[in-house]
């Protein structure tokens, strides 16, 4: 971003319990404070709608509802749900929204003594019904929906559109590591991996024009589950969190809040699989491990299209 005679801005906070950053170039002076303000108001109406860890919000009270019949939402929380939906079905069912009552029973987000143990899981995110007018039925009323594999990157999204809308000339969002960047000249813009061993600054840089990379890594969010050091992961088909805590996944998508979901999907698999899915699928992804403090990447087919090399 280096058009010279373009004003430079510069945003940053806490969201979803990330910091965010976001550059923004513009031909014209704007009032920061004002777009500021703005992007905070998207971001509190996104974590009021689906955030697992906020009793009050909108999916903590889907999740309480016990009733078999619609319910309905607000459009943003229809909204993630479907795109979530959608992520499930490209990524073969490894990405699904219905895994929380897993997750809590290992500790995550709530005290898993007061969860029942002995529920059924006889449905996955297949089993969601969406209807017109935002109107969403959980097959079960036990089944408990997480969206924390996606949520931030619709938040993304939605600041994406919302500058755009203020005719911005460039402008890159970084909430988190969920990225997401916009030029108007059509410049591509050079975003780099953080290298998750810190040896060095970046382990990949990309170049990126209107589109979105997202990155999920097994190590980030975990917690000690009987004397194992598990991730946030769960794998949907054996419903066991990941314990290979040397993975890190990043997905290129135009949509954040899509590639932020198959990133999560794609970590959910065994390793060795990750690139050849990803190829079968037309997904742009990197696979990075960690071995005895050393870094080996794969890149699928399209991935290798972004590379800055």
């Amino acid at each position: 971003m280096a058009c010279s005679a373009n004003k430079y801005y510069e945003l940053r906070g806490n969201a979803f319990g990330a910091i965010y950053y976001i550059s923004i170039e513009n031909d014209k002076i704007i009032n920061p404070s004002e777009i500021h303000s703005d992007i905070k108001y998207i971001f509190n109406i996104i974590d009021n709608s689906a955030s697992n860890y906020k009793n009050t919000s909108e999916i903590s009270a889907l999740n309480e509802f016990k009733g078999n019949t619609f319910k309905s939402v607000s459009s943003n929380l229809f909204n993630i749900i479907h795109k979530a939906k959608i992520v499930g079905d490209i990524t073969n069912g490894y990405f699904d929204i219905t895994l929380g009552d897993i997750k809590i029973s290992k500790g995550f987000y709530l005290d898993k003594k007061n969860r029942n143990k002995n529920i059924k899981r006889n449905y996955t995110y297949k089993d969601i019904v969406l209807s017109g007018n935002n109107l969403i039925k959980k097959p079960f009323s036990h089944v408990n929906i997480d969206l924390s594999g996606i949520a931030k990157g619709y938040a993304v999204d939605l600041v994406y559109n919302y500058l755009l809308s203020k005719n911005i000339s460039n402008f890159v969002i970084n909430v988190g590591g969920e990225i997401k960047t916009y030029s108007r000249y059509e410049d591509a813009i050079a975003i780099a991996i953080d290298d998750p061993t810190n040896n060095q600054q970046y382990i990949e840089e990309v170049l990126l024009n209107n589109n979105s990379i997202a990155t999920s890594g097994t190590y980030i969010d975990t917690i000690n589950f009987e004397g194992l050091e598990i991730s946030h992961i769960t794998n949907p088909k054996t419903l066991q969190n990941v314990s290979n805590l040397n993975i890190l996944v990043s997905v290129i998508h135009k949509e954040c809040a899509i590639a932020d979901g198959l990133a999560t999907g794609l970590i959910a698999m065994n390793p060795k699989k990750i690139i050849n899915f990803s190829n079968s699928n037309g997904i742009a992804s990197m696979l990075t491990v960690m071995k005895n403090g050393k870094l080996e990447k794969r890149y699928s087919t399209e991935f290798s299209k972004y590379l800055s090399d």
